[in-house]
């Protein structure tokens, strides 16, 4: 009798454990990056993640290009409440050392998850969030992009100075007439 009470006793406290311990590890994480598109770091891509999780927990990004889902790399994020957009908390920066050919100009997915071991893609995963994400890389998505903002900037100033040039041609005639 007495045995069996300290069984039962031993099987509460186990539970109550990991009930505890169960409550103590990160229980979502989400995408936290503007416009669900990534910055371009040149090179590499700069994600944000927002995730609850407990000391010695982290966040790591897994992306691969469309269509190949075994040609996928994990990249831990790193610790940063205060850089981010607002409610971030990690940081996660792709192919920061350089881009590998298959992702070079493809549609690439993305999505979020936490691991047990901070800094550890390898550690036990949870709370995967889906490749739920896509972004186009190569020199459209990027590259031209910016080249286009700029570029039309220059023909609206070009333009306005053509106007400038051909109102000063104008006033020199009507002034060279009256003359």
């Amino acid at each position: 009798m007495h045995r069996r009470n300290l069984g039962f006793i031993l099987l509460v406290i186990a539970l109550s454990l990991l009930s505890v311990t169960t409550a103590l590890t990160a229980t979502f994480v989400d995408n936290r990056t503007p416009s669900e598109t990534p910055a371009w770091l040149d090179p590499g891509w700069l994600f944000w993640a927002q995730s609850n999780t407990q000391p010695g927990e982290g966040v790591c990004i897994e992306v691969h290009p469309q269509g190949d889902p075994g040609n996928y790399e994990r990249i831990a994020c790193t610790w940063d409440d205060t850089n981010g957009p607002i409610d971030s908390n990690f940081r996660c920066e792709v192919f920061t050392t350089g881009i590998p050919q298959a992702f070079g100009e493809a549609t690439v997915e993305y999505q979020f998850f936490n691991v047990s071991a901070y800094g550890d893609c390898d550690s036990t995963r949870t709370n995967f969030t889906g490749f739920n994400w896509s972004f186009g890389t190569g020199p459209n998505a990027v590259t031209l992009t910016a080249l286009t903002v700029k570029s039309s900037r220059v023909v609206v100033a070009g333009i306005g100075m053509a106007l400038i040039g051909m109102s000063w041609v104008l006033l020199l005639k009507k002034w060279s007439k009256k003359q």
